[in-house]
């Protein structure tokens, strides 16, 4: 008979397989359960992008997190790339992130006054900005010049960190979690269609899909899906040699796999009966998207004009109310952790989160670290209608 997991991880995403792959680091017996396969939510769909600057991110503890994550990514990759094989396409390389007009202006240089007390960075006037890139349209009126900023390939991130979880032991069970087993005020297990399954901890991890848990909990998870859709380009040029970006006009990356990423849409793009339509509507990639991208492209790059579209991708990212990740023990409940609510920044935050988070969990989820503390769902107890449009409106990627 197999021996019950210390730890059942629910969702093989970017934040499940890194929990997953940081507690089998740490001698855990670990079972990683996921409704479809590795990857598939969030993780499949996302830019990637590893920057400082973007508007997600604000003074305090939402910007140390985020520091925390961006120093451990090199040293992160290297190992994977060892332990595995595979090719994270990773890529370090100054950005620009440009202001094409007065309000992205202001926009950048607002957040540049706290934001270059920790990150090398310096603004640039536009002569200097085509100087770097003589392509960029003459609308640019400058931009913040990163010194170092990163881009990888997310799913492949994703699939490295379950396969390194499972080459230490971890058990990868594709079927749906379909409740949880409860003793009193203490989770014991989940439930599937296959049968229970005990353990010491559960961590929920499943994205936007963490909220089905909440009538069990009798805690309303206060995540919800925000739709964001990209575009993949075959580009004629020579790769950009910057990572672009804009406050109104998402990112633009030019990707080790001689891709081009454009995207994304997000809370600014629609309207707010429109903004949260589920999972069904999320996945469609949609006509309005698609043009909406290559003109604010086109925009920024005029010679994309010519590029070739390749791939369009569309999903949910799940969405917190402050936009803060919601990591920590859910009130009133022993032997249950949430981890979810990363919105647009799953992948920049999603290994320290699993690291911070294995090291709690086999403390014996005594005392939350520093480093979470601000991410406590305890601080949406008493939230009754929670805003998540205001939160959309922050996303940028």
């Amino acid at each position: 008979m197999a021996k019950n997991p210390d730890i059942i991880v629910v969702g093989a995403g970017i934040v499940g397989c890194s929990v997953a792959y940081y507690l089998t680091m740490l001698g855990a017996t670990v079972t990683l359960l996921e409704r479809e396969s590795i990857g598939s939510g969030a993780s499949a769909h996302a830019t990637g992008s590893l920057s400082l600057l973007g508007a997600e991110f604000s003074p305090g503890p939402s910007f140390n997190f985020a520091l925390a994550a961006h120093r451990e990514f090199p040293s992160l990759v290297r190992d994977l790339e060892q332990e595995t094989g595979m090719d994270l396409l990773f890529q370090q390389r100054p950005s620009l992130r440009l202001a094409l007009d007065e309000e992205e202006e202001a926009t950048i240089k607002g957040l540049m006054a706290w934001q270059e007390e920790h990150v090398a960075m310096r603004w640039i006037d536009a002569a200097e900005v085509r100087r770097i890139e003589p392509r960029l349209t003459h609308k640019v009126r400058g931009a913040v010049y990163e010194e170092q900023s990163a881009q990888l390939d997310s799913y492949r991130l994703t699939l490295a960190l379950g396969q390194a979880a499972e080459k230490r032991g971890a058990q990868l069970q594709l079927r749906p979690v379909t409740d949880l087993v409860t003793s009193g005020s203490r989770i014991t297990g989940v439930r599937t269609a296959a049968g229970e399954i005990s353990c010491d901890t559960v961590v929920l991890a499943a994205g936007v899909w963490s909220k089905a848990f909440s009538e069990t909990l009798g805690y309303q998870i206060p995540v919800q899906a925000l739709k964001g859709e990209r575009l993949m380009l075959r580009f004629p040029g020579e790769p950009l040699p910057v990572l672009i970006s804009s406050p109104k006009r998402g990112h633009m990356i030019s990707r080790l796999d001689g891709m081009l990423s454009v995207g994304s849409t997000g809370g600014r793009d629609y309207d707010q009966q429109d903004l949260f339509l589920g999972d069904a509507f999320d996945r469609q990639p949609t006509e309005s998207a698609r043009a909406e991208l290559l003109q604010r492209a086109i925009e920024v790059l005029p010679a994309l004009e010519d590029a070739e579209l390749v791939q369009q991708l569309a999903g949910s990212r799940p969405l917190s109310p402050d936009t803060f990740p919601i990591i920590g023990p859910v009130p009133g409940w022993e032997g249950v952790v949430l981890a979810t609510g990363h919105g647009t920044k799953g992948v920049h935050l999603g290994p320290v989160t699993g690291r911070t988070l294995a090291e709690y969990v086999m403390a014996g989820c005594v005392q939350v670290p520093e480093l979470l503390k601000a991410f406590s769902p305890a601080r949406f107890s008493a939230e009754s209608n929670p805003d998540f449009y205001a939160a959309g409106q922050r996303a940028e990627e």
